[in-house]
């Protein structure tokens, strides 16, 4: 889906696909704050920490989807930025940053996850199985892109 969104071959057909996620995340981050306001707020079946971490998760997903919607709107209705814009994400330097940042991050990541299995599983079993969990599933996308990539490319 990420790489229909940010194609690159269409940039204003890119730009519109972006503004509709963003439409799609803030929903999704409006609908968690409604939620919380009319199911959570004031209830004892989630401790507090819970509650802002639902509180905060849907709060941060509504100002990034903000963000998305007025960059792909600003770009959209001015056309030397999106000039600018488009030449910046085509730049191949900028592409290669990107793609050796993600795999740095991935990499610490998956690594940081791996270690700190060593001190969960004498802390807390249910944590441990958690980040167990999280490993897995990053390998299995790892596996699922890697599949994907070598056969669109």
């Amino acid at each position: 889906m990420l790489m229909c969104i940010f194609d690159s071959s269409d940039f204003e057909r890119s730009l519109r696909r972006r503004r509709l996620a963003g439409f799609g995340l803030l929903a999704v981050g409006l609908t968690g704050v409604l939620c919380y306001f009319l199911l959570i707020d004031g209830s004892d079946v989630l401790p507090d920490f819970a509650r802002g971490f639902y509180l905060g998760g849907a709060i941060g997903i509504s100002i990034g989807a903000a963000v998305l919607l007025a960059r792909a709107t600003y770009l959209l209705t001015h056309p030397e930025a999106r000039k600018r814009a488009k030449i910046r994400e085509q730049d191949e330097r900028e592409k290669a940053i990107i793609n050796q940042s993600y795999q740095f991050a991935g990499m610490f990541t998956f690594f940081a996850a791996a270690g700190s299995l060593f001190v969960l599983v004498a802390v807390s079993m249910e944590a441990a199985l958690a980040v167990l969990g999280v490993i897995a599933v990053f390998a299995l996308a790892w596996l699922a892109a890697n599949l994907f990539l070598s056969k669109k490319l």
